[in-house]
Parts: structure tokens; C-alpha cells; sequence
């Protein structure tokens, strides 16, 4: 019940966060944009929670849900942020969306 009430506020944020970072990489366009195809390994999560992460990493200014493998244990997204380093990118969705996405009673 926690997460239904904290998943909109984490949602607006991670939006509004997107927004404001590719708004002044486009604004003030310097070499920060590196764009690149992760794999995102997925702890086990059923079929809706894999579409809703799906869904919210698409809606994400910055991020969008390309393809599974593996059958739903790897996600293939397109980021405009990690050729340099995809590690922290990796992170960032599995310590943030992933872990919410899991605690959903879906």
C-alpha cells in the first residue's frame, strides 16, 4: 500500500528530472548527450510489472523501452545518457524503477 501512495511523486519527479536534463542539453547543446542500447538484466517480475516498467521508462524524457529477451529477464532501452559509462545508468533504473515496479500489488 506504501508504494501506491509514494509511485506518483517518484514518477513526477523522475519526469520532471528528465525533462530539465534533455531541455538544457538541447537548450545549451554541448558533448553531454551520449546515446546508447543498454541490456538491463530484470529480477523476476511478472508480465504486467515488465510492461508498466516498460511503459514508464518510455515515458521518461531521456529513455525508451526498446525490446525483452531472454524471456522478460533482459530489457533492451535506448538512453540518450551512458555510452561513456552505462554502469550508473543501469543502476539508476534498476535501483529506482525496477525496485517500485516490483513492490506494485499488479
Amino acid at each position: 500500500m506504501k508504494s501506491l501512495l509514494i509511485f506518483p511523486l517518484f514518477y513526477l519527479k523522475e519526469v520532471l528530472t528528465g525533462s530539465l536534463l534533455v531541455a538544457r542539453d538541447v537548450l545549451f547543446p554541448r558533448q553531454r548527450i551520449a546515446p546508447v542500447l543498454l541490456n538491463v538484466p530484470l529480477q523476476a517480475l511478472t508480465p504486467r510489472q515488465r510492461l508498466l516498467l516498460a511503459c514508464l521508462i518510455s515515458m521518461t524524457p531521456g529513455t525508451i523501452s526498446v525490446a525483452e529477451e531472454e524471456g522478460g529477464r533482459t530489457m533492451i532501452v535506448h538512453s540518450l545518457y551512458g555510452a561513456n559509462d552505462p554502469q550508473p545508468v543501469i543502476d539508476h533504473l534498476k535501483s529506482r524503477y525496477e525496485s517500485i515496479v516490483a513492490k506494485l500489488p499488479i
